[in-house]
């Protein structure tokens, strides 16, 4: 069985509902591709780091660092909405192709919608071991209060209400699931979380 690395950034969004509300997070997912079926790959996410309120620009050597040297990653799509343009930017100069910058908009995030749906419905989004984490606990409390809206022209939007909290750690497991696409499977490097 091999393994492919991904990486996923959602940034910049606000996370955790615990007082840092309205502070802009950035979050990083890492999952690895198992594809002992290919036509039906699995997806095990084996880390997440979540960093609240630090200006991008002093997380951009740390980031660089944990995608390509801690986790040697293949593939990383990045939110390049709004002000994720200037990370996006700065991670596809430091990190080359492997970077794919992704403009959300309703329909790609109705497309990832549909796509983080079909992964979860077929067991094929697996996380980590429960640690107790506050990553593990923000991404569980997102999952219970995520929510869609069906619209007309048969597209969808995912979301958390505002209200309840944020929906970084869901939004990055979608986007996740798009740096999957068409990947060959190879093995995850870097520590992994207990499964």
């Amino acid at each position: 069985m091999t393994k492919q690395s991904l990486r996923d950034m959602r940034l910049p969004r606000f996370a955790r509902n615990d007082g840092a509300k309205g502070r802009d997070s950035s979050v990083i997912t890492i999952a690895e591709v198992d594809a002992i079926n290919p036509s039906q790959p699995v997806l095990k996410v084996v880390e997440q780091y979540q960093w609240t309120g630090a200006p991008h620009s002093q997380l951009y050597t740390q980031m660089t660092h944990l995608l390509k040297d801690v986790w040697k990653c293949h593939r990383i799509v990045v939110d390049a909405t709004g002000i994720g343009q200037p990370v996006a930017s700065f991670l596809r100069k430091e990190l080359g192709s492997r970077v794919i910058p992704l403009v959300i908009t309703s329909k790609s995030k109705s497309d990832m919608g549909f796509e983080l749906l079909s992964f979860v419905n077929s067991g094929r989004l697996k996380l980590y071991k429960q640690d107790s984490s506050p990553e593990y606990r923000e991404t569980l409390f997102e999952l219970e209060r995520a929510r869609a809206q069906y619209r007309p022209n048969q597209t969808m939007n995912f979301y958390v209400d505002p209200q309840e909290g944020h929906d970084d750690f869901l939004v990055s497991l979608a986007l996740v699931v798009q740096a999957a696409k068409g990947l060959s499977p190879r093995e995850a490097k870097g520590r992994l979380r207990e499964n």
